[in-house]
């Protein structure tokens, strides 16, 4: 499912790879994939609390982790969304 957006990510840099926007938006949304695809995987290994059972069951375990990094990929889809609006405003539709 993450896969999914590499293609219109292609398209957007192949009409429009001389606006400084589009690249901007890409490392925003590379960004963006990368801190979810990081968060389902510490979710799915369920590290740390795997590697120091009992120690992270306040405090730091892999659910709350997977939580900070979706809403930190969260913000960075935000921002790209700035980035976009900015975008529109100054160029139109």
């Amino acid at each position: 499912m993450g896969m999914s957006g590499i293609a219109p990510i292609m398209h957007k840099l192949i009409l429009f790879k001389n606006q400084p926007e589009a690249v901007q938006t890409t490392g925003y949304e590379v960004l963006m994939g990368t801190l979810y695809g990081l968060g389902a995987l510490i979710y799915a290994t369920r590290i740390p609390e795997r590697w120091k059972p009992g120690r992270f069951d306040i405090a730091g375990h892999s659910h709350q982790l997977f939580h900070v990094l979706v809403v930190a990929g969260a913000y960075t889809h935000y921002h790209a969304g700035l980035v976009y609006l900015r975008w529109r405003d100054l160029e139109g539709c």
